[in-house]
């Protein structure tokens, strides 16, 4: 299978924080779906729900393909995530990445530094721990 990118994977099981390092040109269907491929791959090998930071910088999705991008990575966040923040400083990366969030519903959470991203998750988990869900999945 042609592949056109990659996405390398870490998870810090302290922090319950899966970091990615997304590296990958996206212009048609085929493409989101492999992407995707590899993030379900991987969090179903890992068999529970995380948090997730992203490297961005080597991220590109089309505009062309936007909209689908936007619908896969909704079902991939409510799939396996309980929260994500990205990061990078590539501004034609963080433009796409905003854009595609926003069309997509999704709160773009970009920010300049790792370190930034990951205090971004600890927020969330603060929060998390203040509204415990009461429509938790069974």
């Amino acid at each position: 299978m042609f592949m056109s990118g990659s996405v390398e994977f870490e998870y810090d099981a302290g922090l319950n924080i899966v970091f990615t390092e997304d590296n990958w040109e996206i212009k048609t269907r085929e493409d989101v779906d492999a992407f995707f491929a590899e993030y379900q791959k991987f969090f179903q090998k890992l068999g529970k729900k995380v948090y997730m930071i992203s490297h961005i910088d080597k991220l590109l999705v089309r505009a062309s393909i936007a909209d689908y991008y936007g619908d896969t990575a909704r079902s991939t966040v409510g799939d396996y995530l309980l929260g994500f923040a990205r990061w990078g400083t590539n501004d034609w990366a963080r433009m796409t990445v905003r854009t595609t969030s926003l069309k997509a519903k999704l709160t773009p959470n970009i920010y300049d530094t790792r370190e930034q991203a990951i205090e971004a998750i600890q927020e969330m988990k603060k929060d998390k721990e203040k509204t415990p869900d009461q429509n938790r999945d069974s």
